[in-house]
């Protein structure tokens, strides 16, 4: 029996379209060939390591990372590796289930550290003559 070469997968490559910071058009080409958009397209990244969707982040280095509540470009010097802004995290199970049907969800993240009891700031207390109460040390 002889190989066949045509049932090997070619290798490709992934190239994004970046328009301010963000990625507008995705294509693919194989290895040999040149990015897709055309010399006057713009900025041109390829992709490596992730798959990257339309809306996705591209940083000065041209990693992507999805958007994650932030709300313009990743700043330069700024790497897209690092997480966004915390993402409320919603209920799991019936309670979640019932909370999502009524168009309730969390306004802050429970897990992030500072939302934690423990790092609240503490509650100063109002001593009898209306100032508050800072005990001497």
């Amino acid at each position: 029996m002889f190989a066949v070469d045509s049932n090997r997968p070619r290798p490709t490559r992934l190239w994004a379209l970046v328009r301010d910071g963000v990625v507008t058009a995705i294509k693919s080409a194989l290895a040999r060939q040149p990015q897709p958009f055309g010399p006057d397209a713009g900025r041109v990244v390829e992709v490596t390591g992730t798959d990257a969707q339309v809306g996705y982040l591209v940083d000065r280095m041209g990693n992507v990372t999805p958007r994650e509540n932030r709300t313009g470009p990743i700043p330069d010097g700024r790497p897209a590796y690092l997480e966004g802004p915390p993402v409320p995290a919603i209920a799991s199970g019936p309670l979640g289930r019932a909370l999502a049907s009524a168009g309730v969800m969390p306004t802050k993240d429970p897990d992030h550290p500072a939302n934690w009891s423990k790092n609240a700031a503490p509650e100063q207390k109002e001593a009898a003559d209306g100032n508050a109460d800072h005990p001497a040390a």
